[in-house]
């Protein structure tokens, strides 16, 4: 009798983790969904020459999950998403018909915990953002992004979205330059992200060439609230 107790608990317990796992994305786009009815926040994918193709709503991340379920808004706070609007124009006005192609905006603290998970204890660690303090894409104040020529494609930056070497690196990119990791034409595209983004405002990551904050973090955390 106390081996069935115990073999019926446990199968209980396996059921009820198996549930919390699969509902993990309805929950995170239920956040997300709750978030955008704040008015602090807006969709950017209205905005013109942005194109939204977000990487965690696909398997076309590191972890090769959806893990925002069926959302597929881009939200950003308003902060943020006045300078991406700057941004874009600055970019029509450079390469006419290219587009800022955004990859992540606001992520809730529940998907940072798990992508953070996925990396602690490894040498990928320093790329994702401890939650306990939060990433600044948790408060909507963060995009992940590159850009798309006129016809629709992807531009070059020598390293795909979430890579997590030094390729990646803006501060790394003389020394991959020379070295010839990285080419000239890679290096220039990341140049024109980066001039038309913290020509905006933005501010770069050191260690991700998609990576822009809107702001500082103290001033990220200190004056805006964190999405759950």
């Amino acid at each position: 009798m106390q081996f069935v107790r115990v073999a019926l608990l446990l199968f209980f317990a396996s059921v009820r983790l198996v549930a919390a796992t699969a509902d993990e994305p309805t929950t995170r786009a239920s956040n997300l969904s709750q978030a955008a009815r704040d008015s602090s926040y807006t969709d950017v994918s209205d905005i013109p020459n942005v194109h939204v193709d977000l990487r965690y709503a696909s398997e076309n991340n590191f972890l090769k999950e959806n893990l925002y379920g069926g959302f597929r808004r881009c939200f950003l706070h308003r902060v943020a998403a006045a300078k991406l609007r700057q941004a874009a124009v600055a970019l029509e006005k450079i390469r006419p018909g290219w587009k800022l192609l955004v990859f992540d905006c606001l992520r809730p603290r529940s998907l940072q915990k798990k992508l953070y998970a996925a990396v602690k204890g490894t040498d990928r660690q320093p790329y994702v953002a401890n939650p306990r303090t939060g990433s600044i894409h948790n408060y909507g104040l963060a995009v992940d992004l590159s850009l798309q020529d006129e016809q629709g494609r992807e531009i070059d930056m020598g390293t795909p979205f979430d890579d997590f070497t030094s390729l990646a690196q803006p501060a790394q990119e003389p020394e991959n330059l020379l070295a010839r990791k990285l080419s000239r034409k890679q290096v220039k595209n990341r140049q024109l992200l980066r001039m038309v983004m913290t020509g905006a405002g933005f501010i770069q990551l050191p260690i991700e060439w998609w990576h822009y904050d809107a702001l500082t973090k103290a001033q990220v955390r200190t004056n805006f609230k964190i999405v759950e």
